[in-house]
C-alpha cells in the first residue's frame, strides 16, 4: 500500500476504535480496526482468553468508500412489545442495552426450525435441538401486526424462514395473511424442495400474495452441493425455476427469484461468475442474487479463520474476475440510497423505509444487459455520488410547501447531470433515457420499466457477523430484523450470533420432539419421509 494511501486511510477513519465481543467468553471488548497492507483488520484482547486478530474487509480503499454513505436512521418503537414501555427497541450485549437506529426495513419470522434437510452450514441448526419451535397461525398473525404497528416507520416486507418454511401446515394461510396486511414485500426464504415437486402449492401461494422466493443456491454443478448440503440438489433447483416459469406462463405472473449462495471459500467461490450468469441466462423469473459469505459459529483456529474467511471485497473481486461485469468502483454500500428514502419521505409527508444500515453490512450494484449482450453496469451510466449528492441538497433546501410541484422538474434537472451518456446501454440516448425515468417515477413504472429491452440484475452480498468479527455499532444499525412470539424485535446478527438470542427464544416457545411427534404422528412421518434422500440425490450418486 503507498504512503498516500495510507494518509488517506487515517484521513478518512482508519485506525478507529469499535467495540466488538470475545469469542469465548462473550464480554465487551473494546477493539481497533487498522489498515495493513490495503487490507482492514480488526484486533481486541479478552483479560481471560487472550488476543484475536481477524480480516474485517480484504479492501481498505472500498472499506472508505463505503463509509463515505454511512447514515443514521430514526431509531426504531415497537408499541407491540409492552417491556419497552415506549422506549426505543433495543437488545443487550453482554448486559450492555444497545439501542436500535434503523427501522425494520426486511422482517424475518421463522415460522418452524423443522427442516426437510439436514445442511452442515445452516446457522438454525434445525433438527438438532430436541425440540420443535412452530409458532401456530394465530401467533404468526399476532406477529405480523406488531410489524406494522412499529414507528415511526411501519414495516413493509416480510420474509418467512426456519428451518423450512414451506412445511409449516399453515404455510399458505400465513402468505395470505402478510399479504391482507399490506406488506409490500411477501417472501419466503426456502431450499425449493417442496415447491420443486409441488406445483400446486407454489400456484397457491402466489395467489395467496408471495411476491418472491429467496432460493438457496450454491452453485451450478451437483459436487457444490454435496459438500454444502450433504446431498445432490441442483436439479431441485431447476425444477423450482421450471415450475415458476410454468406459472408465469399460465396466470401470467409468478414470485420472483432471488439466488442466495453461501460462498465458503475454497468450495463455491469459484462459481461466483457462473451463478451470475445462470442468472441472467434464466432473467425471465430470476431478478437478483444475494451472495452470503459464511459466518463463522462455533470453535474455530486462527489457522482455519485466516484461511476460510471470505469478506465482501473478495466477492467484489472474485465477481469481477470471473464474470468481467464490473470492477469495485461499481459496487456501493447499501446506505447510498438513504437519501433517496428520505427525499421520497418529503414527497410523500410521511416516513418512508429507509436503508440506514451500517455501510460494512452489505453490498451491492445493478447490472443491465442489452439485447446485443452487452452488460453495464448501473453506476457506469449514472454518476452515483453526484445523484445522491444532490438528492440530499434538494431535500435540504426544499420549502415543504411549494416542494411537491417543483420535485419531478428539480429531480430530472439533477438526474441530466447525472447521466454519463456514452455509457447508456442498448444505444439509447440521454433524451430517450429520461423519458424512461420520469415514465418510472410515475404511476406507470412497471410499464415503462418493461419497454425496456434490457435484462436487469441485481448482484449483492450480505456478510453477516459471527464472534470473531463482531461489531457492536453493527448491530445498532441493523435493518434486518427477527419478531418473536411475544412480539420482541431483534436484530439479525444478536439472534444468531454474539449474545444468540436465537436459542433462548425457540426454546421459551417450543415443545420437546418427542411431545410433538406425539402430537403429530402424520407431519412426523412426513418429515421422517423427507429427510431420506431420494436416491439420485445421494453423494455417492455424484
Amino acid at each position: 500500500m503507498t504512503s498516500t494511501m495510507q494518509n488517506y486511510a487515517v484521513k478518512k477513519g482508519l485506525p478507529k476504535k469499535t467495540r466488538s465481543v470475545c469469542p469465548e467468553c462473550g464480554k465487551i471488548l473494546e477493539a481497533s480496526l487498522y489498515d495493513e497492507g490495503g487490507k482492514v483488520f480488526m484486533d481486541k484482547t479478552c483479560p481471560e482468553h487472550g488476543n484475536f486478530h481477524d480480516l474485517y474487509w480484504s479492501d481498505t480503499e472500498l472499506f472508505l468508500k463505503a463509509e463515505e454513505f454511512a447514515h443514521d436512521g430514526i431509531g426504531l418503537k415497537n408499541p407491540a412489545d409492552k417491556n419497552l414501555k415506549g422506549e426505543n427497541v433495543h437488545v443487550f450485549v453482554d448486559g450492555e442495552r444497545v439501542d436500535m437506529l434503523t427501522c425494520t426495513a426486511l422482517a424475518n419470522i421463522d415460522l418452524t426450525n423443522r427442516c426437510n434437510m439436514n445442511c452442515p452450514i445452516c446457522f438454525a441448526n434445525a433438527n438438532q435441538q430436541g425440540y420443535v419451535y412452530e409458532p401456530d397461525f394465530e401467533t404468526v398473525v399476532k406477529m405480523l401486526d406488531a410489524l406494522r404497528s412499529e414507528e415511526p416507520i411501519k414495516c413493509t416486507a416480510v420474509q418467512f424462514s426456519g428451518g423450512e418454511p414451506t412445511i409449516h401446515p399453515d404455510f399458505v394461510r400465513i402468505i395470505k395473511a402478510a399479504s391482507e396486511k399490506k406488506f409490500a414485500q411477501v417472501q419466503v426464504a426456502t431450499n425449493g424442495i417442496e415447491f420443486a415437486k409441488k406445483y400446486d402449492l407454489l400456484k397457491e401461494a402466489s395467489l395467496a400474495g408471495l411476491n418472491t422466493i429467496y432460493l438457496s443456491f450454491d452453485g451450478v454443478s451437483d459436487d457444490i452441493y454435496v459438500q454444502a448440503r450433504d446431498r445432490k440438489m441442483f436439479k431441485v433447483k431447476l425444477d423450482v425455476i421450471a415450475n415458476c416459469r410454468r406459472l408465469k406462463e399460465e396466470t401470467g405472473k409468478c414470485p420472483s427469484i432471488v439466488l442466495v449462495p453461501t460462498i465458503v471459500k475454497g468450495m463455491n467461490d469459484h462459481q461466483i461468475g457462473d451463478m451470475a450468469r445462470f442468472a441472467f441466462d434464466n432473467s425471465d423469473v430470476i431478478r437478483g442474487i444475494n451472495f452470503q459469505p459464511v459466518a463463522f459459529t462455533g470453535r474455530v483456529t486462527k489457522e482455519e479463520l485466516s484461511k476460510g474467511r471470505f469478506t465482501l471485497p473478495d466477492l467484489v473481486e472474485a465477481f469481477g474476475k470471473q464474470t468481467g461485469y464490473t470492477t469495485k468502483d461499481d459496487w456501493y454500500s447499501v446506505p447510498v440510497v438513504a437519501p433517496i428514502s428520505d427525499f421520497a419521505s418529503i414527497i410523500l409527508g410521511e416516513n418512508k423505509v429507509t436503508f440506514t444500515t451500517h455501510p460494512h453490512c452489505g453490498i451491492a450494484t445493478y447490472v443491465f444487459m442489452d439485447d446485443t449482450g452487452k452488460v453495464t453496469p448501473f453506476p457506469r451510466f449514472i454518476d452515483v455520488k453526484t445523484f445522491v449528492n444532490g438528492i440530499k441538497e434538494i431535500s435540504s433546501k426544499a420549502d415543504k410547501a411549494a416542494f411537491k410541484k417543483l420535485h419531478a422538474l428539480k429531480l430530472l434537472t439533477l438526474l441530466d447531470r447525472s447521466i454519463i451518456e456514452e455509457n447508456l446501454p442498448g444505444g439509447m440516448d440521454k433524451k430517450q433515457f429520461k423519458r424512461t425515468m420520469s415514465s418510472v417515477m410515475s404511476k406507470k413504472s412497471k410499464t415503462a420499466l418493461a419497454s425496456l429491452s434490457w435484462k436487469m440484475m441485481f448482484f449483492g452480498g450480505m456478510h453477516f457477523q459471527d464472534m470473531h468479527n463482531y461489531d457492536i455499532e453493527r448491530v445498532r444499525r441493523c435493518g434486518v430484523h427477527y419478531i418473536t412470539p411475544d412480539c420482541q424485535v431483534i436484530p439479525f446478527c444478536a439472534y444468531n450470533g454474539g449474545p444468540e438470542y436465537r436459542k433462548g427464544i425457540e426454546e421459551k416457545f417450543s415443545i420437546p420432539l418427542a411431545e410433538w411427534k406425539e402430537k403429530n404422528k402424520k407431519g412426523a412421518a412426513e418429515l421422517e419421509a423427507a429427510l431420506t434422500v431420494p436416491e439420485d440425490q445421494r453423494p455417492d450418486s455424484v
